[in-house]
């Protein structure tokens, strides 16, 4: 290490010169930061979107969240969705990253500037025993007000990569965000979806019940009037209690759903029981998916965004470690006064200055080693978050492509189990009608009814099913959300 320092010298202005000069030449002899410049990494796209082929909705090009999720034509929905925007825990914890982040970049940019401190200090020194027997018994006060700054160069660029890094965590916290904004839509709706599916299915067990109420009175009546054996009302009564033991066990998964629902809201578990409006039926089908192409999913997936910069903080990392390969270069400066005195005026006479400068550097000789394998390790860590990143994408493709066979699937079950629950309908109508006339045994009121709950009930489960899927692909296509260009002091490179 070099260090020069000058003391109560009278030419200040010669030697604030010299120190600028130490600083100007450091200045234009900085080089471009040390490291690999972040480029973005190859992935494997698909053209377009094989699923969509044979979807019943039409493929269209991005829209804005609101539109695609008035697309449901549920305003209860809608509210709700708002109300998770406000007030989700989720969504604020996201937010608090984004503010961490800021402020870490400003930490950051801090350091690349001159570090300047004001110290003042007055310091008592008490005679010493030799003193006190010379007759000398008062002690020295020393005084001292001292101005100083101190500048690491960053000769190498590690304080710029280190600045490079944080904004681009920095961004990736804010595509973070836009992610766990999507995944709350997301939650909100299919939490809702479930809720009105389970009070649909309630509803059918009930519808069922009460038919089957009627059917035991049927039963007994004709088996107390000898027209049939009491084997039929026994029957009767065994088909209306299995029913019945289902509606607990759908009650229970309801209270789940609302339970689930309101936590999600940011609201205490009871909160959608005591203030959803019940049995409004399931939300309608979109019209439109809103898709793209494959490649859109570059530009408006986050958690694909948020991918592509944690590789581009990682690849800033690998000049922050070999910067410490080389030497560091500091300048230091103070100026202020030191006297010992018997007033604070004194402390302030011209003759009483000090002024100090100095320049240092540092260069690590014996722990090289250890520095190129800290290198190493940041540019395997880099090569990790590329590996991410590209899985991201494909798995981003992935999920886009499931939700879209999951639309098509559950669609064409819905029509088979409509015309199924329509036939299995008219089946228990008949059936219910001959053994009223006495043609048939309860055998086949009890087959046929138990038949048309069955599909009555996957009905409902198959159309929550589709609603499911057109959520599932809001989330994959990363909702309606667009990322917006970083801005000059928060762009991901400087």
């Amino acid at each position: 290490m070099i260090v020069s320092t000058f003391r109560n010298r009278p030419a200040v202005a010669t030697l604030f010169s010299r120190w600028l000069c130490v600083v100007g030449t450091l200045a234009v002899a900085a080089c471009s930061p040390v490291g690999p410049d972040f480029k973005q990494p190859s992935s494997l796209l698909e053209n377009s979107w094989w699923e969509a082929r044979s979807v019943a909705s039409q493929p269209t090009e991005a829209v804005s969240a609101d539109a695609f999720w008035a697309g449901f034509h549920d305003e209860t929905l809608l509210s709700l969705l708002k109300k998770a925007d406000q007030q989700s825990l989720t969504l604020l914890s996201s937010v608090e990253l984004v503010t961490q982040a800021r402020e870490q970049v400003r930490i950051d940019q801090g350091n690349l500037l001159p570090s300047v401190s004001l110290n003042g200090s007055s310091t008592y020194n008490q005679p010493t025993t030799a003193s006190a027997l010379r007759g000398q018994n008062r002690g020295a006060t020393t005084d001292q007000l001292l101005g100083q700054l101190s500048w690491e160069i960053d000769f190498w660029g590690g304080l710029r990569r280190s600045l490079e890094s944080d904004r681009a965590v920095l961004a990736s916290a804010q595509f973070g965000l836009a992610a766990a904004r999507v995944s709350l839509e997301a939650s909100v709706a299919s939490a809702y979806i479930n809720v009105r599916m389970m009070e649909r299915r309630v509803e059918v067990s009930q519808a069922n019940l009460k038919q089957q109420v009627e059917d035991a009175r049927i039963a007994e009546a004709r088996w107390r009037g000898g027209a049939s054996s009491e084997l039929d009302f026994q029957q009767a009564e065994a088909l209306y209690e299995q029913t019945n033991a289902q509606l607990p066990v759908l009650r229970q998964s309801l209270a789940q759903y609302q339970h689930s629902l309101s936590v999600l809201l940011g609201e205490a578990p009871d909160y959608v029981a005591r203030n959803l409006p019940t049995n409004a039926g399931l939300p309608a089908v979109p019209g439109v998916l809103p898709i793209g192409a494959p490649h859109d999913l570059l530009r408006r997936r986050p958690d694909v965004l948020q991918a592509e910069l944690n590789a581009a903080a990682q690849s800033a990392r690998i000049g922050v470690a070999e910067a410490q390969l080389y030497p560091t270069f500091s300048l230091t400066g103070a100026f202020g006064y030191a006297a010992s005195a018997t007033s604070i005026g004194n402390l302030f006479r011209w003759n009483n200055r000090t002024i100090e400068y100095g320049a240092a550097f540092t260069l690590p000789i014996f722990d090289r080693g250890k520095l190129y394998s800290q290198v190493r390790v940041q540019d395997s860590l880099f090569r990790q978050a590329v590996l991410t990143y590209q899985n991201q994408v494909l798995t981003a493709q992935q999920d886009v492509e499931d939700n879209l066979a999951a639309i098509k699937g559950q669609s064409g079950q819905v029509d088979a189990l409509g015309r199924a629950d329509t036939a299995a309908a008219r089946a228990a109508s008949l059936a219910y009608k001959q053994y009223s006339a006495g043609q048939v045994d309860y055998t086949t009121v009890s087959s046929a009814e138990q038949t048309h709950a069955t599909t009555s009930d996957s009905l409902v489960q198959g159309q929550a099913g589709v609603l499911q899927a057109y959520v599932g692909v809001f989330r994959a296509i990363g909702g309606g959300w667009e990322p917006a260009p970083p801005s000059e002091k928060e762009g991901v490179f400087p």
